[in-house]
C-alpha cells in the first residue's frame, strides 16, 4: 500500500510539473515565433527603405512660392529633354517627361501620374516607359515658418536593367539633389522678387 502510495504521490507531481512546464513552453515557443516574424518584418522594412533614395533642402521662400516653383521646374529642368502634360484634372494629372543623361541607358520617357495635396506633397507614380520598369516618389513640402520651407523629394526607381541597387540609388540621389537645387534658385529668386516689387510698392515716408 505504501508503494501504491509513493506511486501515486510521484505520479501527481510529474503530471502537475508536466502541466506546468506545458504552458511555459508553449507561451516561449510564441514569443520566439513573435520575435522571428518581427526581424522579418524588419528585414523587409529594411530592405524596402533601401529601395529609396531621398534628398531635402530648405529653401529661404514661403511655401506657396516653393509649391509654384516645384511645378515650373518640370519645364526647365536641365536633366529633361521635355516635360508635357497629357492629361489634366482637379489635383491630378498625366505627364509625359524624357529623362537625359542617364548612366548606361542613356534616356527614358516615361508618362507619369501625378497626384497632388495642394501647398503639402506631390506623389507620383510611372504607368510606362520606353526603358524604366518602376517609378514612384513624391515632393513633399513642410512649413519651417512664414518664409522658410523644407522640400523633400524621393524615388524609387527600377531601371529595368540589372544594375546594383547602390548604382540606383547614387545615380538617383544625384539627380534628385539637381532638382532640389534647380527648385530653390526658382523660388528663391521669386520670393526676393515678389519682395522687392512690395517693398517697390509701398508709400514712402516724407522726411520732415
Amino acid at each position: 500500500m505504501k508503494n501504491l502510495i509513493s506511486f501515486l504521490t510521484i505520479s501527481v507531481s510529474l503530471f502537475s510539473c508536466w502541466l506546468t512546464a506545458v504552458p511555459e513552453a508553449e507561451a516561449k515557443n510564441a514569443k520566439r515565433e513573435k520575435h522571428e516574424k518581427v526581424s522579418e518584418l524588419d528585414k523587409i522594412e529594411a530592405r524596402d527603405n533601401s529601395q529609396w533614395a531621398t534628398g531635402s533642402v530648405e529653401i529661404a521662400a514661403p511655401v506657396e512660392v516653393v509649391w509654384t516653383a516645384v511645378h515650373d521646374e518640370r519645364n526647365s529642368d536641365p536633366d529633361l529633354a521635355y516635360s508635357k502634360v497629357l492629361e489634366q484634372g482637379k489635383n491630378e494629372c498625366k505627364l509625359e517627361q524624357k529623362f537625359t543623361f542617364i548612366p548606361v541607358i542613356g534616356s527614358a520617357v516615361c508618362q507619369m501620374v501625378n497626384k497632388e495635396v495642394p501647398l503639402e506633397r506631390i506623389d507620383y507614380k510611372m504607368i510606362k516607359s520606353d526603358r524604366f520598369k518602376a517609378m514612384e516618389g513624391s515632393w513633399v513640402l513642410t512649413v519651417i515658418d512664414e518664409k522658410h520651407t523644407r522640400l523633400d523629394l524621393t524615388t524609387n526607381l527600377d531601371m529595368g536593367i540589372p544594375v546594383p541597387r547602390a548604382m540606383v540609388n547614387a545615380v538617383a540621389v544625384k539627380k534628385l539633389n539637381t532638382r532640389l537645387k534647380h527648385v530653390k534658385e526658382l523660388a528663391e529668386t521669386r520670393h526676393a522678387k515678389l519682395a522687392h516689387a512690395a517693398g517697390a510698392g509701398s508709400p514712402r515716408k516724407e522726411a520732415h
